[in-house]
């Protein structure tokens, strides 16, 4: 096999991945990253490079014309990455300001148009270069994603930003395709590409200073969870993460407010404990009461030298008290870990805006909480609010966090104002402006801001009766951890600042009723999967696993991923030894089934019922606590079935029409609709067991399908 073979379809599959996984990154820059998001932008990548294998043929595209191809695929990240970052401008958004879903919509249809397109029609013409042998095509791509996403993860994210990595990788990719080209090579062309990927990365900074502009941006560093970005403003040190302020610094009210309400409910609390928000100054609200020692658990280790080192010497110096320890974990993590018990833990984390930070919010989250808590001992959390006017998704918002706190905890009492204060507990709580001021005069607290004129502001007793009847006006289940409601009650809350369209659109999903949820993959896949059957007729039968196939997939991928965060805690630093595993599934499933004959249809009803099996035991142990060893199973065998059925399916489809693109694009249709189904929707409307249910009504039918096929087959296969 000459080098050139092996060289394109593997660069195929790594360049496919490392542009998707820096698009995703640079998408939860601009647009705030949450799972609707995320759906559109997978949703319509898988869409676009579905339309392009299926449209190959109609290009006329010749083998000579592979090396031009894959050149253009690595140059045309350098058009659209700087028209991402720029993009806010052309939707009038200033830097820091959300840009709402429609944009997000219309941008990542375009973005994907763009990037993920040329990669559909490089693998119908791979498969046309090595004379049809798509087996191999598909081998070497799932090779490729493979290290692509081991290399981009473990080495390009901690090391580099997202441009650099872009222009490191290109430039790579460019030397390959050079020297493997058997074609005539175009050195001009080349070097042009290389030189413009050279330049993205030498102007990463300096476009990110316009982009952030009329905010001067001092610093910016890229680290495994997320971009922060750094702006100052006089004396003012604002931190961005992903394009959102989190913190300013100095900020003291907002540090008042998120440590005083809850510890002048127990001044004399020895261990306290802080997750995220120490930015602000909470840590040094919290050590202004002499008797408490403070744990401060932040997830990520690179924030905390980057701003310390911007901080004035006298600020600097509280990192060093004796009375503070700082972990660098995931929160739930450190509570599974510690045996530590509190008399205050404080949540200043973001909200629940997606199934990651919605672990934070759940019933099973502060059940663990309130197993390291004092008898007498106190939690608060601050989420968004209004202050006199509270619209219906806000509400219903507000009211599952208070009943996910009310079925844990026995007393609980809401402070209004722009951000609601939740404290809960099981011992005593007082909210009124006797208490906190005679409290704040006795313990010789000295604060700016939670002083008694707008303690009485907010506690005034009209302004607490009519949040607390907003509040009860609705009725929302528990947020849980395998029923995750509770970011998608933020979702809708957050769509609702952007107007009634959006809005519209997720109460329209809210109110389609559960069994129709469950059934509606059943009715898209036949949609999808009917046109082909009627203008393809016989040859057109392996068509169908494959469209399911990539429905189950994406959703199965996703939903063992959530698992295992849900289980283990965050997988940043694990996500790309899952993803592998089940790249290299997918490969070991695709060398298999290269073996198999193409005249019996036995293996592949095995492969669809193996399916069924492995989404059964799946939904047994999903409530139950397991090894961790199991998620990267489950990944490897959906991996290995998906090979195998995706090889078995194509090859019927190639021998009897050469359609070398068809069952490519059709795998990628099905998972398009996983995409935009499966986290936006499926997993906060249905939970994560239902969904199981759903993905096995949906190959049962297809399993019922083959059977029958076969059944009346005269010759007893089905192709």
């Amino acid at each position: 096999m000459e080098l050139s073979q092996i060289v394109f379809p593997f660069l195929l599959g790594f360049f496919s991945l490392s542009t998707q996984i820096f698009l995703l990154r640079e998408f939860q820059v601009q647009f705030y990253g949450n799972e609707v998001i995320y759906g559109f932008v997978l949703g319509f990548w898988l869409l676009w490079g579905s339309a392009g294998s299926l449209l190959a043929p109609g290009f006329r595209l010749e083998k000579r014309h592979l090396p031009l191809l894959s050149e253009i695929a690595i140059f045309l990240p350098v058009l659209v990455f700087p028209c991402l970052r720029f993009v806010r401008f052309f939707w009038g958004k200033p830097f820091g300001e959300s840009l709402g879903l429609q944009a997000s919509f219309f941008t990542s249809l375009a973005c994907c148009l763009l990037l993920s397109f040329p990669f559909g029609l490089l693998f119908y013409l791979n498969v046309h270069f090595l004379q049809g042998n798509l087996t191999r095509v598909y081998l070497l791509e799932a090779l490729g994603a493979a290290l692509a996403g081991l290399t981009v993860d473990l080495f390009f994210i901690p090391n580099f930003s997202c441009w650099q990595s872009l222009a490191i990788l290109g430039i790579s990719g460019l030397i390959l395709i050079f020297f493997s080209n058997p074609f005539k090579k175009k050195p001009l062309l080349t070097g042009f590409i290389a030189g413009f990927l050279l330049l993205l990365s030498l102007f990463d900074f300096q476009a990110q200073r316009v982009a952030t502009r009329p905010f001067p941006l001092i610093k910016s560093h890229d680290s495994p969870y997320g971009r922060w970005q750094i702006v100052k403003i006089e004396d003012q040190i604002t931190l961005y993460q992903d394009g959102l302020a989190v913190a300013s610094v100095p900020d003291p009210a907002e540090a008042e407010e998120i440590v005083h309400f809850a510890l002048l409910q127990r001044p004399e609390a020895k261990k306290v404990l802080l997750i995220g928000g120490g930015f602000s100054g909470a840590i040094e609200e919290i050590l202004k009461y002499p008797a408490c020692t403070l744990d401060y658990v932040e997830i990520d280790p690179d924030i905390i030298p980057l701003l310390k080192a911007l901080l004035p010497p006298e600020r600097q110096l509280i990192f060093e008290s004796p009375r503070l320890t700082i972990h660098h974990l995931d929160g739930r993590t450190f509570l599974k870990k510690t045996a530590e018990i509190y008399d205050v833990i404080i949540l200043a984390v973001p909200e629940p805006a997606t199934a990651q930070l919605n672990r934070l919010y759940s019933r099973e989250f502060y059940s663990l909480i309130k197993k390291h808590l004092s008898p007498q001992g106190v939690i608060s959390l601050r989420v968004s609010s209004a202050e006199n006017y509270q619209n219906p998704a806000l509400v219903r918002y507000l009211n599952n966090i208070y009943a996910t706190l009310n079925s844990v905890f026995s007393r609980l009492e809401v402070i209004p104002g722009d951000t609601n204060i939740f404290l809960a507990s099981d011992g005593h709580l007082q909210i009124d402006l006797d208490f906190f001021v005679s409290r704040l005069e006795k313990y010789q607290i000295e604060t700016r801001f939670i002083r008694p004129q707008v303690i009485s502001a907010r506690l005034s007793p009209m302004r607490l009766e009519r949040l607390k009847t907003r509040i009860a006006s609705v009725t929302t289940w528990a947020n849980s951890d395998l029923h995750p409601r509770g970011y998608f009650y933020y979702l809708a809350y957050w769509a609702s600042q952007f107007g009634l369209r959006e809005t519209r659109m997720l109460e329209f999903f809210f109110r389609i009723p559960a069994p129709v949820l469950i059934l509606l993959p059943l009715f898209l896949v036949s949609a999808i999967a009917s046109p082909v059957f009627l203008f393809r007729g016989k040859a057109s039968w392996p068509s169908l696993p494959l469209i399911v196939l990539g429905f189950t997939s994406l959703m199965a991928e996703v939903l063992v991923l959530l698992w295992f965060q849900l289980r283990f805690g965050y997988i940043y630093e694990k996500i790309a030894l899952l993803f592998a595993c089940f790249m290299f599934g997918l490969f070991a499933g695709a060398f298999t089934g290269q073996k198999i004959s193409l005249t019996r249809t036995s293996i592949l009803l095995a492969d669809q019922a193996g399916l069924i099996l492995i989404l059964l035991v799946l939904r047994i142990l999903l409530p139950l606590q397991i090894s961790s060893f199991v998620p990267y199973l489950f990944l490897f065998l959906f991996g290995f079935l998906g090979g195998h059925i995706f090889v078995l399916s194509n090859l019927p489809l190639i021998r009897e029409s050469r359609s070398y693109g068809l069952g490519y694009g059709l795998d990628l249709a099905g998972s398009f609709l996983g995409a935009i189904l499966g986290p936006p929707l499926f997993f906060p409307l249905l939970g994560l067991p239902a969904t199981i249910m759903s993905l096995l009504i949906l190959n049962a039918s297809c399993l019922l399908v083959l059977l029958l096929g076969r059944i009346y087959s005269h010759k007893g296969t089905l192709f």
